[in-house]
């Protein structure tokens, strides 16, 4: 039996990559096969692996490498909540813009009023 705590971080980008690279069509990669292809159909097993696929697969979108998805469209990296899926970006593929979210400028604008009150 794999012992999920003990598969590198480099081992996940390694088979996130792969799956991703195999579906050149632009399907997107459920996580869960990710962790299912490094330790088998067990579901405890597979299911201590997402935590640690999700920080890999967000790694791999901040280096430009992948697309993370949620409801078929890009969402920034260290936003992503629920369920998500992700794909392999193209190389003529620009990077994805995000605009900032409402929580980004609620900080801002607490942060200039902060300011202004000294």
């Amino acid at each position: 039996m794999i012992d999920p705590r003990r598969i590198k971080a480099a081992a996940i980008r390694e088979q996130a990559m792969a799956l991703a690279t195999e579906r050149r069509d632009g399907r997107p990669v459920d996580p869960s096969e990710v962790a299912r292809a490094l330790v088998g159909s067990n579901e405890k097993l597979w299911r201590q692996l997402m935590k640690p696929v999700k920080d890999e697969v967000v790694r791999l979108a901040e280096d430009g490498r992948v697309v993370i998805l949620r409801k078929n469209r890009p969402v920034p990296p260290r936003e992503v909540r629920g369920l998500y899926r992700f794909r392999l970006r193209a190389e003529d593929e620009p990077a994805p813009t995000f605009a900032p979210s409402e929580a980004v400028l609620a900080d801002d604008d607490a942060f200039w009023m902060d300011d202004e009150e000294d």
